[in-house]
């Protein structure tokens, strides 16, 4: 329990940092989002954990990415509205 707990914080972790990641990107790309685990763009996700971005060409361009942990079946996303980022790990 606590560590499936653990595993789980790491990844909805990883996915807050990653949508700033996202952000930051757009602003100097023309609003503009990138694809893939975004290591190319500096994003350095915590051990044992990948996340995968999936773009969305628009209009108006969007995004979307997953986490996975190497040490538990779950997974948990984001998905990115205008008004949040809604993270669900079901």
């Amino acid at each position: 329990g606590a560590k499936e707990s653990a595993y789980i914080a790491s990844m909805k972790s990883d996915l807050r940092n990653f949508a700033l990641y996202e952000q930051f990107y757009a602003t100097d790309n023309d609003g503009n989002y990138f694809a893939g685990n975004g290591i190319a763009e500096g994003f350095k996700p915590t051990p044992d954990v990948t996340v995968t971005a999936t773009t969305v060409a628009g209009p108006p361009p969007n995004w979307s990415a997953t986490a996975i942990h190497a040490k538990t079946p779950k997974t948990c996303a984001i998905a990115v509205n205008p008004a949040a980022w809604v993270i669900s790990c079901p």
